[in-house]
């Protein structure tokens, strides 16, 4: 099946094999184990993952590293140029080091 997208023309295709597979994935039933620093962002006018799912994924995380970050304006691919700025800062508080 072809389901239509706002980000491809072609959309995406969607198997039978591609959701029995998935079900195979799922890691929110359990907590996850990370002993790393988590980032997440999401802007909270994403039509296609909502943002209450980044909210699940921290709980789930174990590690006390986790911070989540909702942006209340952005949309699915936080492109925009503020977007892109607050990504980078991330990305560099990442990997500073001491």
């Amino acid at each position: 099946m072809r389901i239509p997208s706002a980000y491809d023309t072609e959309g995406y295709v969607i198997t039978r094999a591609l959701i029995e597979e998935g079900r195979q994935h799922l890691l929110l039933d359990a907590p996850i184990d990370l002993a790393l620093p988590v980032r997440l962002l999401h802007g909270m006018q994403d039509p296609d993952v909502p943002w209450q799912h980044s909210l699940r994924l921290a709980a789930a995380l174990t590690g006390g590293a986790v911070v989540t970050t909702l942006i209340k304006d952005g949309d699915h691919r936080l492109s925009r140029p503020e977007d892109l700025a607050r990504l980078e800062a991330v990305i560099d508080e990442l990997t500073a080091r001491p």
